[in-house]
């Protein structure tokens, strides 16, 4: 669980990490199965089983990333409801929210590819003014030592309240070395719940070893529905992706219960997880401390004007 003060740095910041989250056995599994799935998708004739390549300027290609993590093992389903993730993401969003998307980032061996800074969807478009009064978090999972040797994530905090932000107006070597920008470094097992409105990206892998990241976007309805389902440019995502909860009925209900009893059938020595309810629009806290509703919209209305355009041009921050 996060403390009050964790709680609100990650509303300041826009990005928090939970130290050693996932443990154990389970740590050993997703590793286990993770590195049969890079071994697929290293093998370049299997570009068809959702497997991500990008192309290089020899005319090589270089494997990066795989898609529908929770139709390849049971085991990526059951993380998925892992319940530290789902208190700890309860805790932030203040919320209910369901799993809706899942990915699978590797940084290869010395040709793992860099990524570009960017705002995840949908403030990658300038027509957001500010960030929805909801937060919308991706949580990504460590499997690996993240470096910044080998690709860590980097990030700038503090811009993710006030939705798209200037990113285009700096080049790639500018943002890296922004005065606020962060690298953080991760161990196996470690957690980052960022905003998807938060910039960040990461550089290219230069070492030996692989940097393997699963991720998991958990989403609210009132997100999904202001925020995605009437954008035309989530149609390609949809189709890409294939993502999982499209309605958040009770069909979708009856798959995260499913999940949760592929969970059982691991025997995982999970926490009492009697503060955790899942209803019809998914899971949600009812301990404390946690975000209250619609924090963000309070947040934002406290920035002054000058704040507001600092952030958006991305600034340096006092």
């Amino acid at each position: 669980m996060f403390t009050q003060s964790q709680i609100d740095k990650f509303h300041k910041e826009g990005i928090i990490v939970a130290k050693n989250l996932i443990q154990g056995r389970e740590l050993n599994i997703l590793q286990e199965i993770s590195g049969k799935v890079v071994h697929e998708g290293m093998d370049y004739s299997n570009s068809k089983k959702f497997h991500l390549y990008k192309n290089q300027e020899d005319g090589s290609k270089t494997y990066y990333r795989s898609e529908r993590m929770w139709d390849r093992d049971p085991i990526f389903q059951a993380v998925t409801v892992n319940p530290d993730i789902i208190k700890c993401l309860s805790q932030l969003i203040g919320h209910p929210f369901m799993p809706f998307n899942d990915s699978f980032v590797v940084k290869i061996p010395k040709k793992g590819v860099p990524v570009e800074w960017h705002q995840d969807p949908p403030y990658k478009q300038s027509k957001w003014l500010r960030t929805h009064s909801i937060p919308n978090i991706d949580v990504d999972i460590y499997l690996d030592h993240s470096t910044k040797d080998n690709g860590c994530l980097w990030g700038i905090p503090n811009h993710h309240l006030v939705g798209h932000v200037e990113i285009n107006n700096f080049t790639e070597e500018q943002l890296f070395n922004h005065p606020n920008a962060i690298a953080y470094e991760m161990e196996p097992g470690d957690v980052s719940f960022h905003s998807l409105s938060a910039p960040h990206g990461s550089k290219v892998n230069k070492t030996n070893d692989f940097r393997r990241t699963f991720y998991i976007h958990y989403l609210n309805k009132i997100v999904y529905e202001e925020c995605y389902k009437d954008d035309p440019n989530f149609s390609s995502l949809k189709d890409e992706r294939d993502l999982f909860f499209m309605d958040f009925d009770l069909n979708a209900k009856n798959k995260i219960n499913n999940m949760i009893s592929l969970r059982k059938s691991f025997n995982f020595p999970d926490a009492e997880k009697s503060d955790i309810e899942l209803t019809e629009e998914g899971f949600q806290f009812i301990g404390s401390p946690k975000t209250t509703p619609f924090h963000w919209d309070t947040l934002y209305k406290q920035l002054s004007s000058k704040e507001i355009f600092e952030r958006k041009k991305l600034n340096v921050l006092a």
